[in-house]
């Protein structure tokens, strides 16, 4: 399995090849294209709901910025993800969409009530899916098939959020520019859904620096491993770096991106220390250069999801 060809998995399959494939993909390129997902329907009304904001003035989306619970509109280059050295700014606006949000969190077009409580539906049928997913995952493990459930309980705090993110068209750009700094993602998994054949997202193979296209489908959506991972497997699953590049100009190819990501994140609570499997009973976690950058912490004995997912996003925002 290589990054050049990002593993599928379909989850009509049996569910023995399910498993397998998910061991397959997690300790490889931790990037993976899901077919027959079931929210075909529904990604599309949630992507014309986010066009319907994103047109709006912007002195109508700052009426709601993003507060330090996450939750609210980031403007054009208020997000700095990358967590290299190079320190760029993104070229994106997006808006946060936190769990247990209220209706009058949201802008209008989002509170009117048959939007509000579509989004609500689509947040949670996101979050099941992700159960499921972290369930054969459990299986790939050897583990209690609720081991990763019980510690993403719906109704406990975390960090789970819908994302919402606009790309503007861009005519012109110097080479410092990007449109998402390169990063790994700070909870488990994350569910992509990406738009109308728009391109952009790469991934990198850690460990020969190379970056490859993750290219866009409209029938399958994109799941990739974030930190908590990397650090519950003690590095045999990879929290994978990617980031989303600029356009390659054409006058006569509209360049603008729209995309929606689901981060699914442990409970707040939850400690990061290794899972219980025969997988990695004898690993030692041996960091590599983007791990000692962002799983940086001292205290991995006893650091939480909740703690780990506050350093970062600390490091990522300006208010």
């Amino acid at each position: 399995m290589s990054f050049s060809s990002l593993p599928i998995i379909d989850l009509k399959d049996d569910e023995l090849t399910i498993v397998k494939s998910m061991l397959n993909a997690c300790s490889t390129t931790g990037f993976f294209y899901l077919r027959n997902h079931g929210l075909l329907d529904a990604q599309q009304r949630m992507f014309t709901l986010a066009k319907e904001f994103f047109r709006l003035p912007l002195n109508v989306k700052e009426k709601h910025l993003i507060t330090k619970d996450n939750h609210g509109y980031v403007r054009r280059g208020q997000e700095n993800l990358t967590t290299s050295t190079a320190k760029l700014i993104d070229e994106k606006e997006a808006f946060n969409i936190s769990k247990f949000f209220q209706s009058d969190q949201l802008p209008t077009i989002f509170a009117q009530p048959d939007n509000y409580q579509f989004i609500l539906q689509f947040q949670h049928d996101c979050y099941a899916l992700c159960m499921t997913l972290l369930t054969y995952l459990a299986q790939s493990f050897q583990v209690a098939s609720d081991y990763f459930t019980s510690r993403h309980k719906w109704e406990e705090k975390s960090a789970d959020t819908l994302r919402l993110l606009h790309y503007p068209a861009v005519q012109d750009y110097s080479e410092t520019s990007i449109r998402a700094g390169e990063h790994s993602d700070y909870g488990s998994i994350t569910l992509l859904f990406q738009h109308l054949n728009q391109s952009g997202l790469e991934v990198l193979d850690r460990s020969t620096n190379t970056w490859y296209p993750v290219e866009p489908y409209n029938d399958m959506l994109v799941v990739n491993f974030g930190d908590a991972f990397e650090y519950w497997s003690k590095g045999f699953i990879k929290s994978t770096v990617h980031r989303v590049a600029m356009p390659i100009l054409n006058a006569a190819k509209e360049n603008e991106r729209f995309s929606i990501a689901y981060f699914c994140h442990p409970n707040d609570s939850t400690l990061l220390t290794p899972v219980p499997s025969k997988l990695i009973l004898n690993r030692t976690f041996e960091k590599d250069a983007h791990a000692k950058l962002a799983l940086d912490h001292e205290n991995e004995e006893t650091l939480t999801a909740g703690e780990h997912f506050q350093r970062r996003i600390n490091k990522t925002y300006t208010y």
